[in-house]
């Protein structure tokens, strides 16, 4: 019983093992790493060779289809609808599986014009040629399979009117004859194209084969005539072959020149002599004689009727040759000879085209170039079997491709004797019917991504019928490079003797026939540890088949993957406890190896997380980092891994929406806080007013929803000191419920708050004021911020935000400690308050936007990003007018320019004139002109008047506000709507004058003052950095948090390490303070 399957070879196994070089080398391609072999039909193989060359330190793939004729299996060439109809090799033998052929395998064809899709070589298909050999070698078949190679050396003649005259070419672009191109005559069948493709003048004479007479022999003697009429001077011998290539030879025909794309030509010959077979087709060794059915004079292409030739002449000719030609009638008649002077043409029943020879009589040669290329091939053995080869090229990697003189060399080593180059470069292709396969698909990868449609290709069929008797078993898959200890599933198909699937195979024995490993019942292998090839053999009763699994044990480098997206893993960042699924993979020479993770040692330092075998990352309870390092035959590979908490804003109740998570009862209310002292983050905060005197609990509804895995509760508290405790009811995913102590009320102020959550924790059912036994059962809380956490984790760091402008072009970047990333929606720009828009990468924190063109102004831009805690960083930029440049302290306002006559020198002077434009401030008239007094203390009156304006508001509006401060009609008129204003909304409160309110509106306002208005009119969470002045300790309590803010966002930066908060503001500095809000 002949053994199918895998053929593990001699060379894989000592590549692997350390055998000497010379066991495992090919001397043409390099050394071998790998192989498999699968029996197609009878007398077929296909064989897959992976080999590592050491001068290119790359890959070289072939794959070739060993042919034996006689077994059942014939070969054919195939071309689209007409011979200059390109198609792909997959087309092709969609073609032949319908007409009902098996398609064995088959490769791409001979070289060919691109533009017309003209083959250059002969082409012989079921006996009949099709086209002439434009003195190119070929490889033809005879009627029992077996091949030759060589050059045609054709000879195509036409005689009429008692001349015999040489045709040119058969079913090849006519030319004329014109110093650069032969003419002459030429002759299409209606295999060549629906129409002659003539884009010239000349003379087309419609010819009928006459038929009846096939298979009858005739005996010639005939002299043949030069086209100008004397007698021709030809070569009846035998001619001189191809000369060898001078120079880098074409690859493809991609690379084809025009002298290259245009045939030669018939040979030319003085007679034409012996016994021709009469046909009605074109054969070698035959006559087709014919019958004119018309002369016709044609200024381009004609039609090529059905069933007709047409033989032609191109106008630029000899006068003797044209007037041939026109002398023809209907109803004369002509005759069609094709003889060679190597009569194994007479034989061939198919014959394609080879444009390079490569190995004649075992040598290389005589036609070879040295550029690596992807290559097509056709070689013959010393036994007469056939090796259609094709080596992949251009994909690094993969298979860097041979050269012509590699191609020879190792068709030699596969023991042929005579080869030929077919067309490679983009159209090297090779494809099979696998076993169990109804269809051909193609096996290679072609170098430009996809099949490339090509003049023709030659396949091996077969007729053969199933037999329905199980001969062997095709093991699946037949070829594998594994990485040690790895798990292969192998399958095994009932095959029956002509490559038919069966049914039923019954029980299948598993053994192993050679090398290390374990194969169990089911046909799964697993590998041993050593390096090696082990051949995996499936059996019942006498019928066998095998698998080649070559095993490494060490590989060249290990890589990470995530199992689910497969996105490559270079580093770990990673949320506590947060759990990833990786995947190992091993290369080998470029070559992926077959691996589970259980293959590999996986370890992670106890800081970073946990590992198991499967490769599932577990990161650390707590922030922190280390290493992950994964492991394999003494070869590792190592990645950082970083686990940070990250926090999530469950609520901020700045909006509506947000506010109804919360809800009042019986014995707690819950209203929306906007006094800024009472606001922690945002412009509002909620306020709990609870009365626990009875049942001794006050409770406030919720239904705030926990993301889940979060662990931690977070929240911003305002005590009340009544020493009662602050619980929150938590209800799980199974809707049990549990209380959390979140914090005693013995504090008043601010406090931020966390507490554990249970796990699994889902919702928050009830906020609760536990009433301890003391004074206070009645009280008022505020609340703000509230947030979850994958970790105790709380942040108070705001963003970092960096703007940067060039001309038009706005670019910022922002980052957080915590945050990994933002939101668009937290994300804002501004240019003088107004909202710009912009584009938002969140993956690199990059934001980008085009501002307008320069109008001769100052403008100011600012950015802006809330974090999850609620902290708000900002970074801005001054756009000066192009005529200015440095910052804008600096930048005196021309003298023509600007609305006020004492700005025009002043440190001041663009943010009162940007002040001017905006409408916040008017100034006052003089005998000089308007003037703003920069240097004069600003007053509480002129202060309210020009933050309300700054801040956008309609100040009629607030003409019905009543003004509870006792010296409120002190205030002046054009001042009187601005206070009311200010007060309405909180901003400006007053103080206490012997127990008496007053706002002393004509009185000067303070730096701490100023600080503190400006402060309200902000959204709350800007960082507040402490104090480094000298005089710090001078800012009073009430104004120190919002002093603290202003000086963290840079808005005030103090005179030689002095607040002087107690000192009173000028109107030049608020200009600035405004300027800098924005």
């Amino acid at each position: 019983m002949k053994r199918f399957g895998i053929r593990a070879t001699a060379l894989t196994l000592a590549a692997l093992v350390g055998l000497s070089p010379m066991a495992s080398a090919s001397v043409a391609l390099g050394d071998e790493l790998h192989s498999g072999t699968v029996e197609l039909a009878p007398g077929s193989e296909l064989i897959r060779q992976v080999f590592w060359s050491n001068s290119k330190s790359d890959l070289r793939t072939e794959r070739y289809i060993t042919y034996t004729p006689g077994q059942g299996v014939y070969p054919v060439v195939v071309y689209g609808d007409k011979l200059l109809s390109k198609q792909t090799l997959s087309t092709m033998a969609q073609t032949l599986e319908a007409q009902g052929h098996r398609v064995v395998g088959g490769v791409n064809g001979d070289f060919f014009d691109m533009s017309t899709g003209n083959a250059l070589g002969v082409l012989i298909s079921d006996g009949t040629l099709r086209t002439t050999d434009g003195a190119h070698y070929a490889v033809g078949f005879r009627e029992d399979g077996t091949a030759f190679i060589g050059w045609p050396s054709l000879s195509v003649t036409a005689t009429f009117s008692g001349s015999t005259m040489r045709v040119t070419d058969v079913n090849k672009t006519r030319t004329a004859d014109d110093g650069k191109h032969e003419g002459g005559l030429y002759l299409y069948t209606e295999d060549y194209s629906t129409t002659t493709q003539h884009t010239s003048a000349g003379y087309d004479i419609i010819l009928t084969p006459i038929t009846g007479q096939e298979g009858d022999t005739v005996d010639v003697d005939l002299e043949v005539t030069d086209p100008d009429g004397s007698e021709a001077d030809g070569t009846d011998g035998s001619p001189d072959e191809p000369a060898a290539a001078d120079g880098e030879s074409a690859a493809d025909s991609q690379s084809l020149n025009e002298e290259e794309a245009l045939a030669e030509g018939t040979r030319e010959v003085s007679q034409v002599t012996g016994s021709l077979v009469l046909s009605d087709t074109l054969k070698v060794g035959g006559r087709v004689s014919c019958t004119v059915d018309q002369v016709l004079e044609s200024s381009a292409s004609i039609d090529i009727p059905a069933g007709k030739m047409v033989l032609t002449v191109n106008k630029q000719n000899n006068e003797w040759l044209l007037g041939m030609v026109k002398g023809l009638q209907p109803g004369d008649q002509v005759d069609i000879d094709v003889t060679s002077t190597d009569t194994r043409w007479n034989d061939a029943v198919t014959a394609i085209g080879g444009y390079y020879r490569i190995v004649t009589n075992g040598a290389v040669g005589p036609q070879t170039d040295n550029t690596a290329n992807p290559r097509t091939a056709i070689g013959i053995k010393a036994d007469g079997s056939v090796i259609f080869y094709a080596i992949d090229g251009h994909q690094s990697g993969y298979s860097v491709g041979a050269t012509l003189t590699q191609v020879a060399q190792r068709l030699i080593e596969l023991g042929c004797v005579d080869a030929v180059g077919l067309d490679g470069g983009g159209s090297t292709t090779i494809g099979a019917t696998m076993p169990g396969n109804s269809s051909m698909e193609i096996l290679n990868v072609p170098s430009g991504g996809s099949q490339r449609a090509v003049t023709n290709g030659i396949f091996l069929v077969s007729d053969l019928k199933p037999t329905g008797t199980l001969d062997h078993f095709y093991v699946t898959p037949y070829d594998s490079i594994v990485l040690s200890g790895a798990q292969v599933s192998l399958r095994a198909t009932a095959m029956d003797q002509n490559g038919f699937t069966l049914s039923d195979s019954g029980s299948v024995a598993w053994s192993i026939r050679n090398g290390d490993g374990l194969v169990d019942v089911s046909g799964i292998f697993t590998a041993g540890s050593e390096s090696g090839t082990t051949l995996v053999t499936a059996s019942s009763g006498n019928a066998e088949g095998s698998a080649s699994v070559t095993v490494v044990k060490t590989p060249d480098s290990i890589s990470l993957s995530n199992e689910s997206t497969g996105a490559p893993i270079t580093s770990l960042a990673l949320s506590p406890l947060q759990s990833v699924d990786l995947k190992a993979s091993a290369v080998y020479k470029k070559i992926a190896l077959t691996s589970q993770d259980t293959c590999y040692v996986w370890t992670a330092d106890p800081s970073a997380g946990t590992v198991d075998e499967n490769g599932v990352f577990t990161a650390a309870a707590q922030s922190g980092s280390g290493n992950l390092t994964v492991s394999a035959g003494g070869r590792s590979v190592t990645i950082p891994v970083t686990v940070s908490g990250h926090i999530q804003e469950l609520d901020s109740f700045e909006t509506d929406a947000g506010l109804s998570a919360l809800a009042s009862t019986a014995t707690a209310a819950v209203n929306v806080e906007t006094s800024s002292d009472l606001v922690r983050y945002g412009q509002r905060s909620v306020r709990v007013d609870y009365n626990a005197s009875e049942g001794g609990t006050a409770t406030v509804e919720s239904n705030l929803v926990i993301p889940s895995g979060e662990r931690y509760l977070g929240l911003w508290v305002y005590g009340d000191g009544s020493g009662n405790a602050l619980t929150a009811t938590v209800t799980d995913t199974s809707g049990a419920a549990s209380d959390i102590v979140l914090t005693g009320l013995d504090f008043t102020g601010w406090k931020q708050v966390t507490a554990a959550l249970p796990e699994n924790a889902a919702s928050i059912r009830s906020l609760n004021i536990i009433y301890s036994g003391g004074e206070k059962s009645i009280g008022t809380l505020y609340l703000d911020q509230f947030t979850t956490a994958n970790e105790d984790l709380t942040d108070t760091t705001p963003p970092a935000v960096t703007v940067q402008v060039d001309g038009t072009k706005l670019t910022a970047y922002v980052s957080d400690n915590v945050d990994k990333s933002f939101a668009a929606a937290a994300i804002f720009l501004t240019r003088d308050g107004e909202p710009v828009s912009f584009n938002w990468k969140a993956e690199s924190g990059t934001l980008t936007a085009t501002l307008p063109a320069d109008d001769g102004r100052l403008h100011r831009v600012t950015v802006t990003a809330v974090d999850q805690s609620g902290n708000i960083g900002r970074g801005s930029a001054d756009i000066l007018p192009d005529a200015l440049t440095g910052d804008p302290d600096d930048a005196a306002i021309p003298a023509d320019q600007g609305p006020f006559v004492d700005m025009i020198s002043h440190w001041a002077g663009l943010y009162t004139t940007y002040l001017y434009n905006m409408g916040v401030v008017q100034g006052l008239e003089s005998v000089a002109g308007t003037v703003f007094q920069p240097d004069k203390n600003i007053t509480r009156g002129e202060f309210a008047l020009m933050v309300a304006r700054w801040m956008g508001l309609d100040l009629t509006s607030y003409s019905n506000v009543e003004l509870p401060f006792a010296d409120a009609s002190s205030i002046a008129s054009w001042a009187l709507d601005g206070m009311k204003a200010m007060y309405a909304e909180g901003i400006i409160k007053g103080s206490l004058d012997s127990g008496t309110l007053v706002v002393r509106a004509n009185d000067s306002i303070s730096r701490a003052e100023a600080m503190t208005i400006l402060g309200r009119i902000q959204n709350k969470g800007y960082v507040r950095s402490e104090l480094t002045f000298s005089d710090a300790g001078d800012v009073a309590s009430w104004a120190l948090p919002y002093v603290q803010s202003l000086v963290g966002q840079g808005i005030i930066s103090g005179y030689d390490n002095q607040l002087r908060p107690n000192d009173p503001v000028k109107r030049g500095e608020v200009a600035k303070m405004l300027y800098c809000m924005l």
